[in-house]
């Protein structure tokens, strides 16, 4: 009898409830998809940076849109629990996504939104399994309000919730500038105007609602 080890495993310990009542179409949840997919916000081609922008980039304006979501994380085993193996493809520690809760035939299921990984919608654990180079992945889901996990210890509770901070970083990613390196803060300095611009383009995506949610 041949075992199959399985690439991602859902890490409970660390993940947030889900609202069974809180969901949309499967149409719909394909139209964001392509919709993002083709937005000239986003620069789904930055592979190696950037995946928490474009996720609170996305994040903010579902909300804006009252679209229920989630964020998919998933982590390498050997970066979330340190003395494990496990890692990522394109030597990533860790990749965050958006997830769009669907209800088909009075079933819940989690669709994940990554064009940076997928030009299609893709099940949470087939996203993570395919991101996943070796095992084992561990992957999550968090409140969409949560920007970023802590340096220490990676708990249920200790997450960092979005602020004004974490949004000029968004802005930044949006860009294409890692401000928190010594290059990308040189880079800063030098492009006031393209952030301006990613500012205002960021702010009329928030608004300018697409009519298939209507």
């Amino acid at each position: 009898m041949s075992i199959v080890l399985v690439n991602a495993l859902y890490d409970f310990n660390l993940a947030d409830p889900v609202n069974n009542y809180a969901f949309i179409t499967k149409e719909k949840a394909e139209k964001l998809q392509q919709f993002f997919l083709r937005h000239p916000l986003f620069h789904w081609h930055h592979t190696h940076n950037f995946c928490e922008a474009r996720a609170e980039a996305i994040s903010l304006i579902l909300t804006n849109w009252q679209v229920p979501h989630y964020k998919a994380w998933v982590f390498g085993g050997a970066f979330l629990y340190r003395n494990y193996v496990g890692g990522l493809k394109q030597f990533w520690n860790y990749h965050v996504a958006i997830v769009l809760p669907v209800k088909e035939q009075n079933e819940l299921e989690l669709f994940v939104l990554d064009p940076s990984t997928n030009n299609n919608l893709q099940l949470l654990s087939k996203w993570a399994d395919e991101i996943t180079d070796y095992p084992h992945s561990y992957y999550l889901i968090k409140d969409p309000n949560f920007y970023i996990f802590p340096n220490g210890k990676i708990t249920r509770h200790n997450w960092h919730l979005r602020n004004k901070q974490n949004f000029k970083w968004v802005v930044q990613g949006l860009a294409g500038i890692n401000g928190m390196t010594s290059a990308g803060k040189a880079q800063l300095i030098f492009n006031k105007q393209l952030l301006a611009a990613k500012s205002m383009a960021f702010m009329l995506s928030k608004k300018n609602k697409p009519s298939f949610l209507s």
